[in-house]
Order: C-alpha cells, then sequence, then structure tokens
C-alpha cells in the first residue's frame, strides 16, 4: 500500500515537471513568433501531456514513462526548429528597384548596322525612292536644295576655311534625317539598288532627272532670296568673297572639276553610308562631319553645292556665263556619278552582294536566252 502512495506521487511530480517544461515550451513559440512573423502556412506546433489519471500499466509502460521526458523535449525542439525554418522560408522574397528595368530588345540592340545590314538598308531606301510619288519627290528634292544652299550661305558667313568646312556638314545633316532627295547622295542610293536588282533603270532615271533639276530650283531660291535679296552677305563684308568663289570655280578646267567631283560625291557617300551604319542620332552626326569637313577644306566640288555658289556669284556681279556654268555643273555631275555611285554604291554590292545578285542576273538571262529560242523555233514553226 505504501509503494502505491508513493508511486502515485511520484507519478504527479513528473506530470507536475512536464506541465512546466510544457508551459516554458508555449512562451518559447510565443517570443519565436513575436521575432519572426508567421504566415498562413506556418505551421502550429500543439503538444498533448497525459493527465494523472491514467490507469497504471505493466512493468514496460513504466520503462516507457521514465524516457518520456526526453522524448518530448526531443520532439519539441524539432518542432520548433521545423516551426522556425518554415517561418523564415515561407516569406516571398520580394526585391524591390525603383531603377527603370531595361528590355531585353533594349540590351541586345546594337549601336551599328553591319556592313550587310547597311546594304540592305540602302536596298530598302532605294525602294522607297522609287516609289515616291512626283509632288512628294519634288518636294523633297526641293527641300534638299535648300539644305544645300544653307550650308553654302553658311560656309561663306564665316569666310570658308576649316570653320566655314565643319559647319557645311548641318546641310547634310539635314538631308539624311529628313530623308530628303539630294541627287548626289541619291548615286550611292540607286547604283547600289539597281545593281541589287531592286530598282529599275527607268526609276534611276526618273529620281536623277527630278532630284537634279529640283535641288537646283532650291538653290536658285535660296541664293535669290537669302543671299542677293537680303544683303546678308553685303552687311557681313563677305559679297566679295562669294563672287571670288564663283569665278574661282568657273575658272577650272572640266577635267580638272570632273576628277574633283570625283572625290567630293565619293566622300559624301562615304559618309552617307556610315549615317546609315549608325542607330542613333549622335552616331550620325560623327559619321557625317568628318568627310563632309574634308571635302569642303579640300576644295571638291559638289554639283549641288555649285548650283548656288555660282548663280549666287552672278547675282553679286561675277564673270560667269550661264554657258560655263553649265558645263562645269555637267562635270561636276559625272564626277559625283562616279565617286558616289561606282567607288561607294558599286564597291560595296560587289563586296557584300554580288554573288547573289550575279546568280540571279545569270538566271534572268538563262530565262531570256530560252524565251528568244521558243519565240524563234515558234516563229519557223508557223513560217513553215
Amino acid at each position: 500500500m505504501l509503494h502505491l502512495r508513493e508511486e502515485i506521487a511520484s507519478r504527479s511530480i513528473r506530470s507536475i515537471q512536464r506541465t512546466h517544461t510544457d508551459d516554458r515550451y508555449d512562451d518559447e513559440e510565443a517570443q519565436i513568433a513575436a521575432q519572426s512573423p508567421r504566415t498562413e502556412s506556418s505551421p502550429r506546433v500543439t503538444f498533448s501531456t497525459p493527465t494523472a489519471d491514467a490507469p497504471a500499466s505493466d512493468d514496460s509502460s513504466q520503462t516507457r514513462s521514465a524516457t518520456d521526458d526526453d522524448t518530448d523535449a526531443e520532439a519539441v525542439e524539432r518542432s520548433a526548429r521545423q516551426f522556425c525554418c518554415n517561418t523564415t522560408t515561407s516569406q516571398p522574397e520580394t526585391n524591390v528597384s525603383f531603377a527603370p528595368q531595361a528590355s531585353s530588345s533594349n540590351l541586345t540592340r546594337s549601336a551599328t548596322k553591319t556592313p550587310s545590314q547597311t546594304l540592305e538598308a540602302v536596298y530598302s531606301t532605294g525602294q522607297y525612292k522609287a516609289a515616291l510619288r512626283l509632288d512628294i519627290l519634288s518636294v523633297q528634292s526641293f527641300m534638299a536644295g535648300i539644305y544645300i544652299a544653307m550650308a553654302g550661305q553658311i560656309f561663306l558667313s564665316v569666310g570658308g576655311g576649316v570653320l566655314g568646312a565643319g559647319l557645311f556638314s548641318a546641310g547634310l545633316l539635314g538631308v539624311v534625317l529628313t530623308s530628303g532627295e539630294l541627287f548626289t547622295g541619291d548615286a550611292l542610293v540607286f547604283v547600289a539598288a539597281l545593281l541589287g536588282g531592286r530598282v529599275k533603270a527607268s526609276s534611276v532615271a526618273r529620281n536623277w532627272t527630278v532630284s537634279w533639276c529640283v535641288n537646283f530650283v532650291g538653290c536658285l531660291a535660296w541664293a535669290f532670296v537669302i543671299g542677293y535679296a537680303s544683303d546678308a552677305l553685303q552687311d557681313l563684308g563677305k559679297a566679295e568673297y562669294a563672287v571670288a568663289v564663283a569665278e574661282k570655280k568657273a575658272g577650272q578646267t572640266f577635267l580638272g572639276t570632273f576628277l574633283k567631283g570625283i572625290a567630293a560625291n565619293f566622300m559624301v557617300c562615304v559618309g552617307v553610308w556610315q549615317a546609315t551604319c549608325a542607330e542613333e542620332v549622335s552616331g550620325k552626326v560623327l559619321a557625317l562631319w568628318f568627310p563632309i569637313t574634308g571635302f569642303v577644306a579640300s576644295g571638291f566640288d559638289h554639283c549641288i553645292a555649285n548650283q548656288f555658289f555660282f548663280p549666287l556669284g552672278m547675282f553679286l556681279g561675277a564673270d560667269v556665263t550661264v554657258g560655263n556654268m553649265f558645263l562645269k555643273l555637267l562635270a561636276a555631275t559625272m564626277g559625283n556619278i562616279v565617286g558616289g555611285g561606282f567607288f561607294v554604291g558599286a564597291v560595296y554590292w560587289y563586296v557584300f552582294d554580288s554573288m547573289q545578285s550575279v546568280q540571279q542576273l545569270k538566271s534572268r538571262i538563262r530565262t531570256g536566252l530560252r524565251t528568244s529560242l521558243a519565240l524563234r523555233s515558234s516563229l519557223g514553226l508557223s513560217r513553215k
């Protein structure tokens, strides 16, 4: 009887100790929950404790009850560890960034085109220009003449030299950024597009004729209204310089003007090619500035620029005849076609697209020969 009482007392003590242990872990759980915010998915740890009224069992149950404290302590430790891990890993990871995120297309975009892509862009430009309505072609050609005359006015206003050559690039930049129809630039575009099979010869003749003539109209309009009637150059004391420039160009030989025309439009079309290669406006400005400055500073002959210098000098009293003016314009025009059309347009067509175009040309020739032979045979049979 005494032994039974001692056993009941010891069980009661163990139960009280277990209750205190559970209360301690409950406090620790509350502290963990306060330090680490719980999410809805966090597990809730619950504990169960045996009551003191549990019936007595055999010797094996007594042995098991002796190890209950260690087992419960390990379970509580595992549950608490799992609880801490769950509350930590279940937090959603959010990266807050207020900087603008660049799209993948912008990250992969190149600042320049490859040479082959530049040639394709030249082809597309030629197709666009060939499809222009006559009124749009005329307006764009007139504006291109205005831009070049504006550049010539700036050149004369500062007295030429390196400064005037550097500022002359403003005219070509205006033409390029507005897709103007400048004859010298179209020499590059249409020769390449014609050799590449993208435009017809009739489109080339139409564009060159309209652009050359209407460029001349634009230059004449600026030369008379701004250069002469406004007295702008007289106010700056540069009228005599304009006369000297016109007389000097008129006094050159035909061959000299032709050769200078080759050099001038070679440099202009190199600048146009580089500007086409560039994707950004800043790149186009730099690509145009150096070759344009170089050709003006070298004194080369650009036929559209001469369409401004000759009439303006004649308005101001230069000793230049109309016949001599057109003769030197013809020489400069021929040189511009060779320098821009063949030494730039044809060369880069040959380098980057000649094989495919030559194969297409051979195919067209074979098709034409077969068609002609078929026609001849059919005509011979019909005669018989």
